[in-house]
């Protein structure tokens, strides 16, 4: 470890070992978005001291980001949102390896960008490419941390390899099925509304998702393993709850 990466983290060595600290360190994990919740996931996941991350966004910034996502600034409008991230990352630390892919995960390219890492991290907007990752997910033999939020609320879920999937827990009618084009509108639909979010909710939940990831890594208790999902309104403090669905 250099020196530099040794005084970032030089605040939570009595949290982990340094072995934990190392599994921390080079355990391969891609994050699917780079917006509301894939920018806070990803920089908290470089100061954190995980070195080995491959980031996934086809879009750019605009003015409607401001209120909630962490990259977007006027300087960065009309930027690359991987290629944004990729350089404040490394301005946090430089040697982090950053593998970007400035583009629209479809069945043709799953594979090829998923194939290295071992856990997926979803930071999405819609329901068709949630349902993408988390089947590649499921057959690379991959970890799915879920999250989505919506104006003030949120639910977050982690899913093994071997548990019940994203679909099935969601009794989504596209179980079993092939992604063709029916299927592919039918989960469109369900997100065809951009949401209303407040910037604090993607904000406090993607923080959640990088515990609950390295909770995982670690092998600590009480990880919000499905069919348990965690729900929570945050103008609703008595509303968090793990719901056993």
């Amino acid at each position: 470890m250099s020196n530099l990466y040794n005084n970032m983290i030089s605040r939570q060595k009595e949290i982990f070992t340094r072995e934990e600290q190392e599994l921390l360190r080079t355990t391969p994990i891609v994050i699917v978005g780079c917006g509301g919740l894939g920018g806070t996931i990803i920089e908290q996941f470089v100061r954190a001291g995980f070195e080995e991350l491959t980031i996934v966004d086809q879009d750019v910034f605009d003015e409607t980001n401001l209120n909630r996502q962490i990259r977007s600034n006027l300087d960065t409008i009309n930027q690359s949102k991987v290629e944004t991230t990729r350089i404040a990352m490394e301005k946090i630390n430089p040697n982090v390896n950053i593998t970007g892919y400035d583009l629209t995960i479809t069945q043709d390219n799953i594979s090829e960008v998923f194939k290295n890492s071992k856990i997926l991290v979803d930071a999405v907007d819609n329901v068709y490419t949630r349902v993408l990752i988390s089947r590649e997910a499921k057959k690379q033999g991959m970890v799915f941390v879920h999250s989505a939020v919506e104006k003030t609320t949120g639910q977050l879920s982690v899913f093994e390899p071997g548990s019940v999937s994203y679909e099935e827990l969601f009794r989504l009618k596209s179980v079993n099925k092939p992604l063709d084009e029916e299927i592919k509108e039918y989960l469109l639909g369900i997100s065809a509304n951009k949401p209303q979010v407040l910037g604090t909710t993607p904000s406090i939940f993607a923080a959640l998702q990088v515990n609950e990831t390295i909770k995982y890594i670690l092998g600590k208790n009480d990880v919000v393993l499905a069919p348990t999902v965690l729900m929570w309104d945050l103008f609703n403090i008595s509303s968090f709850r793990l719901i056993d669905f």
